[in-house]
């Protein structure tokens, strides 16, 4: 059976009972309040009479009305409150799922940076021992060259030395054979 809301329902009178029409189906509820509304703009008495001949049912109609109201009333708050209950399980279930998809995300997601973080750490120290080594070698060389142009300036004082010895020993010679060559001169 069909759950109706109150929304959808339309209470039209009809001699001596109300019609409840669903507008969920509308083609047929069109027909019917068509049919309805002409019988309520023509009544079911003469012009002559001034009661309506279900007058005396009013009453009995009424309570009828009412019992059926209350008892509409009663399975509607029940209807809702299974509809609230289902809700509020349905929103704690959701949420459960959520949190626990949030969660595997979240542990996943960590996973994931702590590889990240491992593999740029390793990607780091490597590198990092890489230019330790590189500098450490940049230092011998430059030691090395140290080493090695003190050595060429020792040898290049050494040298100087020597060709400055070299220069007086010719030096020397160069005047002695000038003081021949004049004694000579003088001589002759």
């Amino acid at each position: 059976m069909r759950r109706m809301s109150l929304k959808k329902l339309k209470v039209i009178p009809k001699e001596g009972y109300l019609l409840l029409l669903d507008f969920d189906d509308e083609d047929d509820d069109i027909k019917v309040s068509e049919e309805a509304l002409s019988e309520v703009k023509s009544p079911a008495f003469d012009k002559n009479e001034n009661i309506s001949p279900q007058a005396e049912g009013d009453e009995d109609m009424g309570d009828e009305v009412d019992s059926m109201l209350d008892k509409s009333e009663d399975d509607i708050y029940k209807t809702l409150h299974i509809k609230r209950k289902w809700m509020e399980t349905y929103v704690k279930e959701s949420f459960k799922g959520s949190n626990q998809k949030l969660e595997r995300f979240c542990k996943t997601n960590e996973r994931e940076r702590k590889n990240i973080n491992n593999k740029f750490c390793e990607q780091y120290i490597t590198t990092f021992q890489k230019s330790d080594m590189d500098v450490q070698k940049f230092n011998e060389e430059k030691e090395k060259s140290v080493n090695s142009c003190q050595k060429e300036q020792q040898a290049l004082k050494l040298s100087k030395c020597s060709q400055n010895q070299t220069l007086e020993a010719v030096k020397e010679m160069h005047e002695k054979s000038m003081e021949v060559l004049m004694n000579l001169g003088t001589k002759n």
